[in-house]
């Protein structure tokens, strides 16, 4: 590593500001100019030199599918919640902008594969727990939920088998009969079992509670998790939200179109390409540092 990025002050994509005190930030490319000017004007000789940098407005991430058959409810374009912001009292760029607001949750990996409530988790990457005890018998009492729940957040990738009781079984349609979890209310020899996949447990998307019968491990409701977009954008550690979308795979966002527009322009081309480049513009950053390019070239 050279000298600046060892210091972690100083990032690729940052901007020059200043050359040996002087400021070189400037709209279309005479910042750029001022600074090859001074740099020359410097050479190899006039040491110590002195560079001043501030942080980008404009940043770009490429969102793509991270295996070949990437479920598309695992996120997406969808995710992605943007604001219509209108134009502001006084601007003269007529221009409505799409703003980044937040993002939504998906279905986690036990509802797209087809997990219910009352559900009951019998094995654990072939780990029998709950149920699956009863139904090899000779491997000992469940670990008690608590124990789940650490060996669930442990391994990665997660194979989990579920247990659901069969339709003669049901003496009632209600989730209660599914929730008392006792060995008289599911016939674990008999029950239609199933088996899911997920990344790790921040991708399963469900909760657990512990049956009526004190070990079965039951599913007790779903809740959404966070999406490969949203997961991308943040591991960037890019201040995405609430900056304006400037671009989409290169093509500048056209002032007229709505958010709906574009999340389905997204969508097309997330299916076809696994793949979308987002540009964003934080606005209120450019604005600033275009006030100190101004205030700098006032005459005094």
């Amino acid at each position: 590593f050279l000298p600046a990025e060892r210091t972690g002050k100083i990032s690729v994509n940052d901007l020059l500001s200043h050359v040996n005190g002087t400021l070189v930030l400037g709209s279309k490319g005479t910042g750029k100019q001022r600074a090859l000017q001074l740099l020359e004007d410097a050479g190899p000789t006039r040491r110590p030199l002195k560079l001043g940098f501030v942080k980008p407005y404009l940043f770009s991430i490429v969102l793509e599918k991270q295996h070949e058959h990437e479920e598309d409810s695992f996120g997406g374009p969808s995710e992605l919640v943007f604001a219509e912001m209108k134009k502001a009292a006084g601007d003269s760029t007529n221009e409505n902008r799409i703003v980044l607001k937040d993002f939504a949750v998906v279905d986690g990996a036990a509802e797209t594969g087809g997990v219910f409530v009352g559900d009951n988790l019998a094995f654990i990457n072939g780990i029998p727990v709950g149920a699956g005890c009863r139904l090899l018998g000779g491997s000992g009492p469940s670990p008690k939920l608590d124990k789940v729940i650490r060996m669930l957040k442990q391994y990665t990738p997660l194979a989990l088998t579920f247990a659901r009781a069969q339709a003669k079984q049901q003496k009632t349609s209600t989730v209660k009969a599914y929730l008392t979890s006792s060995p008289l209310s599911l016939d674990i020899e008999s029950s239609y079992t199933f088996s899911i996949a997920a990344a790790d447990y921040s991708h399963l998307g469900c909760q657990f509670v512990t049956g009526m019968n004190g070990s079965d491990i039951v599913v007790k409701g779903m809740i959404g998790v966070e999406g490969l977009f949203q997961r991308q954008i943040k591991a960037s550690n890019q201040p995405f939200v609430g900056c304006r979308l400037v671009s989409v795979d290169a093509e500048i966002v056209p002032s007229y179109v709505n958010s709906q527009l574009i999340v389905n322009a997204m969508k097309r081309r997330w299916t076809t390409n696994g793949r979308v480049e987002l540009t964003f513009c934080n606005e209120r950053h450019r604005d600033a540092l275009r006030k100190v390019e101004s205030l700098d070239g006032a005459p005094s």
